[in-house]
């Protein structure tokens, strides 16, 4: 394995470790020395790839998102038939365990990180925007094969993320399962009408 590879995959590693310390410990409690004891390293190997744990966080924040990209971005675009994606994205907005890969405490500590730089603020502003880009080219196919009738694709896919974005709102913090997928049902159920679908869909 090439040198660059095994640094990539072990910055991987410690950004992994670090996630598990900050939702155990909190931002506070999560420590370079703690950190590197889960991964069984020295605390001076975790300075040497990232400097200070300012550094380790604004990385994390990429690491998380990428995560995010990987497990469902990629995976939804890459579904042919532009209405089974649209009903897919739907299912996925609103299903409590989308909204569960990313732990409040440490989903908080980092978005909080994004009020103070730019670049972790850019971050979050690119994956936004990646998902928002993937719902409004699916409802625009959507009305070119005539599954959905002509609108604005841009505002209707900024109405569907609001409604996303609300649900993660709602659901954070606590709520139960039975209600978290209580009010995704109907969440889901609006956004299909919004759209001019059926909710059986």
């Amino acid at each position: 394995m090439r040198r660059e590879e095994w640094a990539r995959i072990r910055r991987r590693e410690m950004l992994a470790a670090y996630y598990q310390v900050l939702k155990d410990e909190g931002l506070q409690g999560a420590s370079i020395a703690k950190i590197a004891k889960l991964i069984d390293a020295p605390p001076s190997l975790l300075i040497h790839y990232f400097g200070t744990k300012e550094q380790m966080t604004i990385e994390l924040v990429d690491y998380l998102l990428e995560e995010y990209r990987q497990g469902y971005g990629d995976r939804l675009a890459a579904i042919p038939d532009p209405l089974a994606r649209l009903i897919a994205i739907l299912d996925t907005f609103f299903d409590p365990e989308y909204h569960q890969l990313l732990d409040d405490s440490v989903f908080y500590a980092c978005f909080y990180l994004s009020l103070r730089h730019p670049a972790v603020r850019r971050s979050y502003a690119t994956l936004y925007e990646a998902s928002l880009e993937l719902v409004e080219t699916t409802l625009t196919e959507c009305m070119d094969a005539g599954h959905l009738d002509a609108d604005d694709a841009h505002e209707l896919a900024v109405a569907v993320k609001a409604l996303e974005e609300g649900y993660a709102f709602l659901i954070g913090g606590g709520a139960d399962e039975a209600a978290k997928a209580e009010i995704g049902s109907a969440l889901r159920k609006r956004a299909l009408r919004l759209l001019g679908l059926s909710a059986p869909a």
